[in-house]
């Protein structure tokens, strides 16, 4: 690509980059190849421009940056958003992929897996390929890929969507992503907000930011684009109103009585059965998963579909098939009749909706497993024990990632926590697979224990049991 179309509408003057042909784009230096045009984001941790020269003896061909830099051996381009620059730039190198797809972004912050994975579900019952690019795993051209991250790098983003040949791609868009400008360049035929609730104010700080952030996805919409609102809580009318107010096309989902779809009855929590009028239209969803908040994760998911052409009765069949999320109310069974659950509530919201549904399923103890990463989000901590302490009949605290926290530091915090809620009906157990075995060995027939805060994820450090993840030790519970 030559250089100059790619920064012709990003730097002011870029004329001396006529004759300079870039092979590729990096933004870590140590993967730039010969012909590559390097890209320094200053990050957290890593400043990439201190790398500058490092890449430039790879081989790059051209620089940019966010900073004044001199006696350079390549030319170098100066933005004032270098993270911007890449997305705009990787989306220029592969030809624009987002065009060529229909493109859906999913933002919230909780359900956006679920809905993600309800979505994929319909259109690929109703024959349509469909691309989805998650936080649990990427699936592309029938293809899967593991996932790190909500929402990869921009770099990585255009890669994929260049690479797939899918109809549909389905994005679960987290804020760090829009923030981060991840998702830079890219344009959306349907946008979905699912709810906003406490969560990320160590990098927010309030929520007034974070839902400024989760808003400005809608502003990345083609002339065309359709937004998919939910109307449950204040944050979702706001932005309605807003978008309204801007001429953009809003098309809600929940309880009001103005609301396209409606939720007018929900007849059974486990499994779920609930009532949805669909402008004049009334049907029944039923689903083979619990949980009253996955009502509104398939109301998003019935919506986008509506407004995709589905029709209802096509999509009605596949919601009864669905077959669940990985490390969403994901359920065991225990030797002695005992259930294990693991689910990633995270936040105090998601939690109470959880274990209100775990309550549902059981009148015997609900013995709750969980822990807090370091340098996470604070604020959200006492309220997600409160909840815990008032649904629950035994709390085991334990360690979630360390994040680079001082370990002694998360352990006195669990230990005031316990012993604030009393030391028989709450404890401590350090490793987390110990934590699990230990309940395991305590649980009994109609017993519900429930691990949370993980999901499908990976642990970040070594435990005792040789277990890397809360699925793994629970199937190495079962054989052992």
């Amino acid at each position: 690509m030559n250089l100059h179309s790619a920064l012709k509408t990003i730097v002011p003057d870029s004329t001396s980059t006529h004759d300079i042909h870039i092979s590729g784009i990096q933004f870590h230096s140590g993967k730039v190849k010969q012909g590559d045009l390097f890209v320094a984001i200053s990050g957290n941790n890593v400043d990439g421009h201190t790398y500058i020269k490092e890449a430039i003896k790879a081989g790059a061909a051209a620089v940019v940056g966010e900073m004044h830099m001199l006696d350079l051996e390549v030319p170098y381009f100066r933005v004032s958003n270098a993270r911007l620059a890449l997305a705009q730039i990787a989306s220029l190198f592969y030809n624009h992929p987002s065009r060529r797809h229909i493109m859906v972004g999913i933002t919230g912050t909780n359900g956006k897996t679920t809905t993600a994975h309800m979505l994929r579900h319909i259109l690929e019952t109703a024959g349509i390929s469909c691309a989805l690019i998650g936080s649990v795993s990427q699936q592309i051209n029938r293809k899967e890929i593991q996932s790190t991250q909500t929402t990869p790098d921009a770099l990585q983003l255009q890669q994929w969507l260049d690479y797939s040949h899918d109809q549909v791609v389905i994005m679960e868009v987290s804020s760090h992503g829009i923030d981060q400008e991840r998702i830079g360049a890219i344009s959306y035929d349907f946008t979905v907000f699912t709810n906003l609730t406490h969560d990320h104010l160590d990098y927010h700080h309030t929520l007034e930011k974070y839902f400024e952030t989760k808003a400005r996805l809608f502003k990345q919409m083609k002339s065309h684009g359709e937004a998919i609102v939910s109307s449950r809580d204040r944050w979702g009318r706001r932005l309605s109103d807003q978008l309204l107010t801007e001429g953009t096309h809003v098309h809600t989902f929940g309880e009001a009585t103005l609301d396209q779809l409606k939720i007018t009855r929900v007849i059974s929590a486990s499994p779920l059965e609930f009532a949805i009028q669909d402008g004049q239209e009334n049907y029944t969803i039923s689903l083979p998963i619990p949980g009253v908040y996955n009502a509104w994760n398939a109301s998003a998911a019935w919506l986008t579909a509506r407004r995709m052409g589905i029709n209802p009765q096509s999509i009605q069949k596949s919601l009864e098939n669905f077959p669940g999320v990985p490390g969403r109310f994901e359920m065991y069974k225990h030797p002695l009749g005992a259930k294990f659950i693991i689910d990633y509530a995270h936040t105090p919201d998601g939690l109470l909706q959880f274990l209100k549904t775990v309550r549902e399923l059981t009148d015997q103890r609900i013995i709750h497993i969980f822990g807090f990463r370091g340098n996470g989000d604070r604020s959200k901590r006492q309220p997600m024990f409160d909840i815990s302490a008032g649904m629950s009949d035994l709390i085991i605290l334990t360690l979630d990632d360390f994040k680079g926290a001082i370990v002694d530091d998360l352990l006195t915090e669990l230990r005031d926590m316990a012993h604030s809620y009393g030391v028989e009906t709450c404890i401590v157990i350090e490793d987390r697979t110990k934590a699990i075995e230990f309940a395991w060995e305590l649980a009994r027939s109609g017993d519900i224990v429930a691990i949370t805060g993980k999901g499908t994820e990976a642990y970040d450090q070594s435990f005792a049991l040789p277990c890397t993840s809360d699925r793994e030790t629970i199937n190495y519970l079962i054989r052992t």
